[in-house]
């Protein structure tokens, strides 16, 4: 066993990404000091859980795949060591979210994480895959409002958090499409098929930016202008380039770019 066994196993670009959005949307809500650290410490380390236990479950997949890349597979942690880890770090977890945010705040946040889990273990083979992305992310503005001032979230935060997660949902799994399908496995989009895949995300990434830009135009002419330009650019680039990668390339920066304006919107609201 080693340290870099668990660090691999924590997916640590998403989880790195998934904290920092959300520590940011929290910021632009107004969280500071130290109970933005815990809210911070809450998602890193219920981020830590879902990859651990992502791994954990893959690891006889992954192995018979021969996934070198995987740390199970490359005999640096084995997948009961990360199932305890997995589940320590979840209780952990909850106790952050609840000390931090509350009964009710806090809870949204472990739905959100179990959501997580559910898509790791039962849902990321099938035609559901795609829920737990709405349902966790669609939790995020209620653990954060609910959390600091016990009030629900603006209804447009609550629409964008689950578009643009099942949006990139899609987009993560174009890739890996055509070894999905060979393998039998994958979820709502291999199911649909790269073309309607990628349709679908688009039309959903361009609701929810159709959305950020419509409630960011009254505080700034601006950011729905960079919002606008942004999905078009992205789409232009995404669907006329010949490179396997662009489309997944050119959805992510568009997302990433939504998000930074929702955190500036949010916060200038």
């Amino acid at each position: 066993m080693s340290v870099a066994g668990y660090v691999r196993a924590t997916h640590a670009a998403p989880t790195l990404a998934v904290t920092t959005v959300i520590t940011l949307t929290a910021w632009s809500l107004g969280w500071r000091g130290i109970a933005l650290a815990g809210v911070a410490a809450a998602v890193f380390v219920g981020q830590c859980s879902i990859g651990w236990s992502n791994d954990a479950f893959d690891a006889n997949l992954d192995a018979k795949a021969q996934r070198s890349e995987k740390p199970t597979v490359a005999g640096l942690v084995s997948a009961r060591s990360l199932w305890r880890a997995a589940i320590i770090a979840f209780v952990l977890s909850a106790a952050l979210s609840w000390y931090v945010a509350g009964w009710v705040g806090g809870s949204f946040h472990v739905v959100a994480v179990a959501m997580a889990w559910a898509y790791n273990t039962v849902l990321s083979r099938t035609a559901w895959s795609w829920l737990p992305y709405a349902v966790s992310f669609g939790c995020v503005p209620p653990f954060l409002t609910y959390g600091l001032t016990a009030t629900p979230p603006p209804a447009w935060l609550v629409a964008i958090y689950p578009i643009v997660g099942v949006s990139a949902h899609l987009a993560n799994a174009l890739p890996d499409l055509e070894s999905d399908q060979a393998a039998g496995v994958g979820g709502i989009a291999v199911r649909l098929g790269a073309p309607r895949a990628a349709l679908i995300c688009w039309v959903l990434l361009g609701i929810g930016s159709t959305i950020l830009a419509v409630v960011a135009l009254p505080t700034s002419g601006l950011l729905a202008l960079v919002v606008a330009g942004g999905y078009l650019a992205a789409l232009v680039y995404g669907t006329r380039s010949r490179s396997k990668a662009a489309m997944f390339n050119a959805i992510m920066v568009a997302v990433l770019l939504n998000v930074a304006v929702l955190v500036v919107t949010a916060a200038m609201s």
